[in-house]
């Protein structure tokens, strides 16, 4: 989807460690951007490189729901969004085989394309709609089972993790026209799948069902081997994965910023207090950034882990930023002001 400027890993071996909390330094910075005009009540759901300088945006314009006590008699889904910075200016495109209400839940971009997924059950993780950009509008493709939870593209391929439960198979890679069931070795469902070549490619997400121990596997350009992790105690499974180099991958777990240096995985704990984790990316220098996942009020800012040290990011007051991608000029940012306000940040 989005993860960092470049990526890779090797499969080797784990050795379990860990390492210590480290010490807050200096704030980097995001500030907003302006945004198109979108319909109230609008939200950002993702955000992601275009592999040109700028970004991709979803999210979903024009919900409402009209109170009643706790319940919500009048609902409406919205309408979707997916808006591409080009320059200084937003491009939309259309979004073709697109009927009914729901957001755009994932942009995925890279090695050349560029996919979404949404549709009415999105903002629940469960996309029913899925479309590939021919370079002047999406258009729709069948989705391999009957929701889409995951959608990831790159020199590895397109895939999608999938959840059908008349289906024995969770992860799916796009083979010419149609969708190919694959086989990873240790984990039970693929939260995310990010390649740095079609011969180096990380997935991650969890085994063991109801436990949700983090699971991670390497791609070869051969075949998927289980790569062992950590052992930890309680339920926290493998969230996002981002390969920069054979010995540089990061990652997180909803509690845990995790690395592979080639021969072992380590988890580094997250800032005191802090809560899950819910979004990676690493900028071009190599330093990983992480986002909350989404919350209650009050927000906590994104941090960027540097030199061994966890750096909150300074963002403006009255603003959670959610989701992060790193594109060569720095770092952008989606999330919102209050409940109903969408903003877009970017920064260093």
């Amino acid at each position: 989807m989005k993860r960092a400027i470049a990526a890779a890993a090797t499969a080797a071996a784990a050795v379990l460690t860990s390492l210590p909390a480290p010490a807050l330094a200096t704030a980097p910075e995001l500030r907003t951007v302006s945004l198109p005009f979108l319909w109230p009540t609008a939200r950002l759901t993702d955000v992601t490189a275009d592999g040109a300088g700028g970004v991709w945006v979803g999210g979903v314009q024009g919900k409402y729901c009209l109170r009643w006590g706790d319940l919500c008699p009048a609902y409406y889904d919205g309408n979707p969004v997916v808006r591409r910075r080009v320059g200084s200016s937003w491009k939309e495109y259309p979004l073709n085989g697109w009927t009914g209400q729901g957001e755009i839940a994932q942009v995925a971009s890279g090695a050349g394309e560029t996919w979404i997924d949404g549709g009415p059950s999105a903002s629940g993780s469960a996309s029913t709609y899925v479309a590939r950009f021919d370079g002047s509008a999406f258009q729709k493709v069948a989705v391999p089972a009957k929701y889409v939870t995951m959608l990831a593209t790159g020199p590895a391929g397109t895939f999608a993790s999938a959840w059908d439960p008349d289906s024995a198979h969770g992860l799916f890679k796009r083979t010419g026209d149609t969708w190919t069931a694959v086989n990873v070795p240790g984990l039970d469902y693929v939260a995310d799948l990010q390649a740095l070549t079609a011969s180096d490619a990380w997935a991650v997400g969890f085994k063991d069902g109801l436990q949700q121990v983090p699971a991670a596997a390497h791609f070869d350009g051969t075949s998927w081997k289980n790569v062992p992790l950590p052992a930890i105690t309680e339920n926290d499974w493998f969230r996002k994965v981002v390969p920069v180099a054979a010995n540089d991958v990061w990652g997180i777990t909803a509690k845990r910023l995790a690395h592979w240096n080639g021969t072992a995985w380590t988890y580094v704990a997250a800032p005191a207090g802090y809560p899950d984790f819910g979004d990676l990316t690493v900028d071009v220098s190599g330093t990983p950034w992480v986002a909350p996942e989404a919350a209650e009020p009050p927000a906590n800012p994104p941090y960027r882990y540097s030199g061994g040290e966890w750096e909150p990011v300074t963002i403006p007051s009255g603003i959670a930023v959610y989701h992060l991608a790193a594109v060569p000029g720095g770092i952008w940012g989606v999330g919102r002001q209050g409940e109903d306000t969408p903003v877009a940040l970017n920064g260093s």
